[in-house]
């Protein structure tokens, strides 16, 4: 899916507006309720536009192969310990990516070692 969003799609909504008021004769309280309804939504929508960046767009092919590349690499540490992380040794020092001393889950218990002390990993990887 392609951005349609920005001035193109704002100039689109008006010119609609202006065709359908257009085929208005004006007798028909019903038609004219939908004209305000519509005349409405379109302001509402140039007001939400003037906001609008097409760079945050999820449909864009940047975004896309972000995340399709996440993902991948997302999955292949599935099942694995976590033996780095950032530590905080004191409330006001910054956070420092350091080796962890024992191996811990997504949950921060420790990870089930073997005689060697090696992480035991899963059997299917």
């Amino acid at each position: 899916m392609v951005y349609k969003g920005g001035p193109e799609a704002a100039s689109r909504d008006a010119d609609t507006l202006k065709r359908f008021e257009g085929m208005d004769s004006g007798g028909n309280v019903e038609v004219a309720k939908l004209l305000e309804e519509m005349r409405e939504h379109t302001e509402a929508l140039a007001k939400q536009r003037k906001h609008e960046d097409p760079r945050l767009s999820f449909s864009t092919p940047e975004f896309k192969e972000f995340s399709r590349r996440f993902t991948d690499n997302f999955k292949k540490n599935f099942g694995k310990p976590i033996e780095w992380g950032l530590i905080k040794r004191f409330p006001w020092s910054q956070p420092q990516l350091e080796k962890l001393e024992v191996p811990v889950d997504h949950e921060g218990n420790p990870w089930p070692m073997d005689k060697e002390g090696k992480p035991i990993l899963k059997e299917d990887q």
